[in-house]
């Protein structure tokens, strides 16, 4: 007998890996960057990826911070920053054309919001406005409340 495995591999990415796409295609697109809209962005490519592929793009979890989705770890690499704009970083050569494909176009979907309507944004939907009013400021957010919050298919 012959057995025909197909074996499924899902490659996710670290923040910084997508962090780093995301500053640049900011940069190539010229659209300012902060560390807070960093943030926001990473918050809505995770979701809109999970929607979209029903995987999990970034390994790191967010936190409900008190202006909205926090990747600690990014939060503070940035840091140095302040509030300006962080300059390019570079390109991010470990993610592949496909889901580069998808992280853009979602990243041309919000770029036509300020930082602050994605901050007011974040603080709208259930992910963040749960675990923030539940559990206080820098609980963590669930992978499991963003899938369910952005899995159900419909385009948020």
């Amino acid at each position: 007998m012959i057995y025909k495995f197909r074996m499924v591999v899902i490659i996710m990415h670290s923040a910084h890996q997508v962090s780093i796409h995301i500053i640049d295609w900011c940069y190539r697109s010229s659209i300012p960057i902060t560390n807070l809209r960093l943030q926001k962005l990473l918050y809505f490519v995770q979701g809109e990826y999970y929607r979209i592929k029903k995987e999990r793009l970034i390994r790191e979890e967010f936190y409900a911070w008190q202006l909205g989705p926090v990747i600690p770890e990014i939060y503070f690499e940035f840091s140095i920053f302040s509030s300006s704009n962080i300059p390019n970083q570079g390109k991010a050569n470990n993610i592949v054309q496909s889901e580069s494909i998808i992280i853009d176009k979602i990243l041309n979907k919000y770029k036509r919001f300020s930082t602050w309507d994605l901050v007011e944004l974040s603080h709208e939907q259930d992910p963040w406005k749960y675990n923030y009013e539940i559990f206080g400021n820098k609980s963590l957010i669930p992978f499991k409340s963003i899938c369910e919050y952005f899995g159900s298919g419909e385009e948020k």
